[in-house]
């Protein structure tokens, strides 16, 4: 995967300061590539959020990550989620 967010991961090794990368981010592991290689601390996500606001949950889903659910909306959530 290239390293579009390399100045941003040099800033923040140099700077020693978190950053967040945003921009042309689409897909969980891509995301998920971003944090785990060191490039930014968080992903921040934009028109994403606008195609589907369920993005989180469908990104946790193919990545293979359990979310826990507030209990009171616990109805909603796929069968077998956890309560938090």
């Amino acid at each position: 995967m290239p390293h579009l967010f390399e100045p941003l991961a040099r800033i923040r090794r140099e700077a020693g300061i978190p950053t967040a990368a945003v921009g042309l981010i689409t897909s969980p592991q891509q995301a998920d590539h971003i944090v785990r290689s060191g490039q930014a601390d968080l992903v921040l996500l934009g028109r994403e959020s606008l195609r589907d606001p369920y993005w989180p949950l469908h990104a946790a889903q193919a990545l293979g990550q359990t979310i826990a659910w507030p209990r009171q909306y616990l109805r909603a959530a796929p069968v077998g989620a956890p309560a938090r």
